[in-house]
């Protein structure tokens, strides 16, 4: 039985010398995502707690429940895999009470596990991926992405995709931020933005 369910959704883009795709998520990639979740330095802009390392058992158990509802992708790089992400069924209690009931949230989740491959841009061209099959095949409402305020890098993928800035939760508990920010972009700015 698998761990990972996966899909038959493949999504392809890039820019020139650049081509990315994003295929459905599989068993075959667990090895990979082991070495990720067991790498500090990824897991540092990864996750917002302070997560040293996720075992094997760990990371079985995230992906294999979050593969249940939702598209999780493998990220290629010219041939390459790079990383991950997800396009996620808003989860949070907190961030569903703030849209009205009926609406389609979802969130955008992400890590490019191979650090040759930070600060290339990479980011921004794969989420914008995610954000145009998310509004124009799956038909959302609203993507409503969570980044913590030291990751700066996250939040100019979001920026330069169209994202606004509409909340900074201060943490009450010890984190790597001080605020966890929250980003939205609606189906109406999207269509806005391809005028």
């Amino acid at each position: 039985m698998s761990i990972i369910k996966t899909h038959h959704v493949t999504l392809r883009g890039g820019v020139e010398g650049c081509e990315i795709i994003l295929r459905p998520l599989t068993d075959a990639d667990l090895p990979d995502l082991y070495r990720w979740n067991a790498d500090p330095e990824v897991l540092y802009w990864a996750e917002g707690e302070d997560i040293e390392e996720y075992s094997p058992e760990d990371v079985e158990g995230i992906y294999g429940w979050i593969s249940q509802e939702n598209l999780c992708f493998a990220i290629k790089v010219n041939g390459e895999k790079v990383g991950e992400c997800w396009l996620q069924k808003m989860n949070l209690p907190h961030v569903k009470a703030m849209y009205a009931d009926g609406l389609d949230v979802r969130r955008i989740d992400a890590m490019i596990g191979e650090k040759a491959f930070w600060g290339k841009g990479i980011g921004t061209h794969f989420v914008g991926m995610l954000i145009k099959y998310a509004f124009e095949c799956e038909r959302v409402d609203v993507l409503h992405c969570l980044c913590e305020d030291y990751n700066s890098r996250s939040c100019r993928v979001l920026e330069k995709n169209g994202f606004t800035l509409v909340l900074a939760e201060k943490f009450t508990k010890p984190h790597k931020g001080q605020f966890q920010y929250h980003w939205r972009l609606t189906k109406d700015e999207y269509n806005a933005r391809l005028k």
